[in-house]
């Protein structure tokens, strides 16, 4: 999937007064408008009120708008039909998480986070102001797993708490997590299901095995739950790797015969529910990692 960035378009600024006015294309409601750039590229143009009494063609001073957006082709069409239907202060809230997030996770996410997240937000408020509270029953996996994420939506539930007076329960964070998780590697919200599923049954076959418990403080188990995770999203993806390195497996397997031992547990596991077979370079590095999570 390419990644492409969703940023805030900004116009000539002169003496501290914004310069040229937009042309109103179409009207979303009274807070969004369509308009192009000087590219000629659509953009949406937010404030309170901006397109009250305007009609297409009427033209919008730069100084009004509170917030410009550009999104790539396959992006803009369901962010105009979100902005059209959810109130302004919604997008507001929700640029203010996405920057928060980044911040925190110390990287540019992908613009369909600005869509996912932002009619998220929405509609669980709305659950909850209808005494509708779902819980997340993977919170626990979510939370171990995605710990950076999960703590971000922690943060976010709190902003929302404080800004709409709504009572987030702590779900709702890991119900956000997995849309900041989706946003970084690409993979759909209902996959990110599957894919925590998939690292959660690889450690539970690892602590089988090896009747341990993981000391998650260690840089071996650091190590082993990032290429977990790395290895649960290509499979997910289609991606992984095929590779054959039939000598060096066969020095890690006779070194780690262990480790290998619960490779193939897990690679009779995938091959069982998912219909997966494991390349060798697959087994190769799983292997790897679970000697050195196992002697931690």
């Amino acid at each position: 999937m390419v990644v492409l960035a969703f940023f805030v378009f900004f116009f000539r600024k002169k003496r501290g007064i914004w310069l040229g006015n937009f042309i109103v294309r179409r009207i979303l409601n009274n807070n969004a408008f369509v308009s192009t750039d000087e590219q000629g590229q659509e953009i949406v143009v937010m404030g309170k009120g901006i397109v009250f009494q305007k009609s297409a063609g009427d033209r919008v001073p730069f100084a009004r708008a509170e917030q410009v957006f550009q999104l790539s082709q396959e992006n803009t069409s369901r962010f105009q039909e979100l902005i059209a239907r959810i109130p302004m202060n919604y997008m507001v809230l929700s640029e203010k998480i996405i920057q928060m997030a980044e911040d925190k996770l110390g990287k540019k996410l992908d613009e369909s986070i600005y869509i996912t997240i932002t009619d998220h937000i929405y509609s669980a408020v709305q659950r909850y102001q209808n005494g509708l509270v779902i819980r997340n029953t993977m919170r626990w996996e979510i939370q171990r797993y995605y710990p950076d994420e999960y703590a971000v939506g922690l943060q976010a539930a709190q902003i929302i708490r404080e800004a709409l007076s709504v009572s987030f329960a702590e779900d709702e964070a890991a119900f956000m997590a997995l849309h900041f998780v989706n946003a970084e590697t690409g993979i759909e919200i209902g996959q990110m299901y599957e894919v925590t599923e998939l690292i959660h049954a690889i450690c539970d076959l690892v602590h089988q095995h090896f009747q341990m418990d993981f000391d998650t403080t260690s840089m071996a188990y650091y190590r082993f739950l990032t290429h977990v995770k790395f290895f649960a999203q290509r499979l997910m993806l289609g991606t992984y790797y095929e590779d054959d390195d039939s000598e060096l497996l066969d020095a890690v397997r006779s070194k780690h015969p262990e480790a290998y031992a619960c490779t193939q547990k897990i690679a009779a596991y995938i091959a069982k529910t998912r219909g997966q077979k494991l390349g060798e370079e697959e087994e190769l590095y799983l292997t790897v990692h679970i000697a050195r999570v196992a002697k931690s």
